[in-house]
């Protein structure tokens, strides 16, 4: 489906169809950290949190968590070009998981996610191009 823009839309256009794919693979490199998170309380993958120009934020305190956790942003709504965006969690024992220190998750899991999510944004990008 095309759309016709004039020639002053150009940049306005440009930037509204970068930012859909920003969106997109923040969305869904948050989306497959969580669903790889091993779980023994739900804690972990409840603390995947998304920092704007920042990995600083809290930590999802003990109690029960949802099956599937909503994207946590921290300071900002929506995702704009022209920032930095970094999924993280801030748990003490985030990075012993990350390293491989539970059977659910071995490790070198995060690296093939951060692999897998190049591929995918590739694709995010040639299906926002063909519906725009």
């Amino acid at each position: 489906m095309s759309r016709t823009i004039t020639i002053g839309q150009i940049g306005d256009y440009a930037q509204e169809q970068t930012e859909k794919l920003l969106r997109a693979v923040v969305l869904e490199t948050d989306s497959l950290l969580k669903q790889a998170s091993p779980v023994d309380t739900g804690r972990f993958r409840a603390s995947w949190q998304v920092g704007e120009n920042s990995a600083a934020g809290g930590q999802v305190p003990e109690g029960s968590y949802p099956a599937t956790p909503q994207l946590t942003r921290l300071n900002y709504q929506r995702e704009t070009l022209g920032n930095v965006y970094s999924v993280h969690n801030n748990l003490p024992y985030a990075e012993p998981l990350a390293n491989g220190h539970s059977r659910q998750a071995p490790a070198g899991w995060i690296d093939n996610i951060a692999n897998d999510i190049r591929t995918r944004a590739r694709d995010a990008a040639e299906r926002i191009g063909r519906e725009s």
